[in-house]
């Protein structure tokens, strides 16, 4: 979720109830330990809401990196700062990370993910929960329980399994089967994740991992309103109607309008274009939306867009 998820995202997201907890995007850990403002950039709630979105959902601050010590300081700093629980990336398939031997890069070798998390556990883990998100291996999955364990035996708290491998990307199917591979065999609670779109998915998941919990990533892009789905529905047994664009379209503007005065038009269309993406591919209208916007360069006129009335065609026989 690099460049998607950030302070205003997590803002926005969590004003409806659903979420239980936010994970901010990655900070790059090489061999040092970072400035304040690094953190305070991709963790802005460690400075005005005590490590919590405005609506008081919990922000847990992710560290990715493959230098055990430096992370181990790292984690530190965090914690200095306010961070209340510290997420270990290993999970992240990026090619341009892989390479600098960061994310899923490390699970080809478990001990390596172990001395990680032990390393952070020992820094922090007294007053820090530190916890670990893991694909199920890099171009295999004979790996993945022994990753998961290792997790575990360095002290995380828990662990998130995105249902594929490095190689497999993003591209279907999830193995949400897999998942209950690992659960079985452990004993720290797991988080199943990955191809999370629709109610439908929340329930096929839950039952084929057979996790408790489930952590949302693009599929809360999709449809904004998929965690009040979910917990809607745990809570009275009821399916919610679809989406309407009009619930879309308020939460791009509303965005717009918290990420217009920190960064130049341009990004801020670029931004909104990546969401609107993520959007149609479950809704029509998003799917027209982004169509006909999609060569939009000023932010005002995007935004025009997004609020113009559709003239409805009328076929007569």
């Amino acid at each position: 979720m690099e460049g998607v998820i950030d302070a205003n995202t997590r803002a926005l997201l969590t004003e409806c109830p659903g979420f239980d907890w936010t994970v901010t995007e990655f900070i790059r850990v090489i061999d040092h330990r970072l400035p304040p403002r690094v953190f305070l950039k991709h963790c802005p709630e460690l400075a005005t809401q005590q490590a919590k979105t405005p609506s008081g959902i919990a922000v847990h601050l992710q560290l990715l990196g493959s230098d055990p010590h430096a992370l181990a300081e790292n984690a530190r700093q965090a914690c200095d700062l306010g961070a209340t629980s510290i997420d270990l990336n290993f999970g992240c398939p990026a090619k341009t990370v892989n390479r600098h031997d960061g994310g899923a890069s490390l699970l080809r070798d478990p001990s390596r993910v172990e001395s990680t998390v032990t390393a952070v556990n020992r820094a922090v883990g007294d007053t820090c929960p530190v916890t670990a998100k893991i694909r199920l291996g890099f171009s295999h999955r004979r790996l993945a329980l022994d990753c998961g364990r290792a997790a575990e035996n360095g002290g995380a708290k828990h662990l998130v399994v995105h249902a594929r491998t490095r190689d497999e990307g993003y591209r279907p199917p999830a193995h949400w089967e897999w998942i209950d591979r690992l659960r079985r065999h452990l004993d720290i609670p797991v988080i199943a994740n990955g191809d999370i779109w629709r109610l439908e998915d929340y329930w096929r998941i839950r039952s084929l991992s057979g996790c408790r919990d489930v952590m949302l990533g693009r599929g809360a892009l999709a449809d904004p309103w998929l965690a009040y789905r979910i917990r809607h529905w745990q809570q009275t047994g009821e399916q919610l109607s679809p989406t309407p664009w009009s619930a879309r379209a308020n939460i791009l503007n509303a965005y717009a309008a918290l990420q217009r005065s920190i960064l130049p038009e341009r990004i801020v269309v670029s931004l909104l274009k990546q969401w609107l993406n993520h959007m149609r591919s479950l809704d029509s209208e998003s799917a027209h939306r982004f169509m006909s916007l999609r060569r939009v360069t000023q932010l005002d006129a995007f935004l025009d867009g997004l609020k113009k009335e559709r003239r409805q065609q009328r076929v007569a026989l």
